[in-house]
């Protein structure tokens, strides 16, 4: 269900995470870490979407679960490359044909998979540290249509890419010289044919080297 532009803004996206990464190689002789996040989400839909009744229950729960790995390079002191991938399990939304005309088909439970380059800037506190972030990403949501309403040759497993942005801000609450608890909230806005917004809050913990 994917178009030709798709493909392209992924090829492209691609060679672009390629470019910084050997940008980012001379960094790795600094600070490094690594982390792993877990959480929940909600999706956020339009006021016009709430009223024509388009979406399902959007409420922030864990159930829709956030699951995130990350890995940083200092690039100056107080700034950091991260480079992050994650999954988030909610509502998403496909388009589909019904005839000639385009039609939309919520789903309660599907997959975003991300992997994003993202930018962190560190602030330093009486705890630890604060930071803001924002970057940009590739994005897959794949979910299973099973809709009445959508022809029987369109039902089934389906996916859609594209890229997406995400920022936020995150607190990090050194327990050891090496070992932190690290809590994020994140807003992620995703270029899908319904252009889904979520809003993730997850804690976990980093590990410095």
């Amino acid at each position: 269900m994917n178009e030709p532009t798709s493909t392209r803004i992924v090829t492209s996206m691609k060679t672009a995470f390629a470019l910084l990464m050997l940008a980012a190689a001379p960094a790795l002789a600094q600070t490094s870490e690594f982390g792993i996040l877990v959480g929940g989400s909600k999706r956020l839909i339009s006021h016009s979407d709430q009223a024509a009744g388009i979406g399902v229950s959007d409420k922030f729960k864990f159930g829709n679960s956030v699951r995130e790995i990350y890995y940083a390079v200092q690039l100056d002191p107080g700034t950091n490359f991260k480079i992050k991938a994650g999954q988030i399990e909610g509502p998403v939304a496909f388009q589909y044909l019904n005839g000639n005309t385009k039609a939309r088909t919520d789903i309660a439970k599907g997959k975003v998979e991300h992997v994003d380059g993202i930018i962190d800037y560190r602030f330093s506190e009486v705890f630890g540290s604060t930071g803001l972030f924002g970057g940009v990403g590739l994005y897959r949501q794949r979910g299973s249509i099973t809709d009445q309403a959508v022809p029987v040759e369109q039902r089934g497993s389906t996916e859609e890419t594209n890229y997406g942005f995400q920022g936020g801000v995150n607190g990090d609450f050194p327990l050891s010289r090496r070992v932190g608890f690290v809590a994020e909230v994140a807003y992620h806005w995703i270029n899908f044919n319904y252009k889904p917004r979520y809003i993730t809050l997850s804690g976990g913990f980093r590990f410095s080297f």
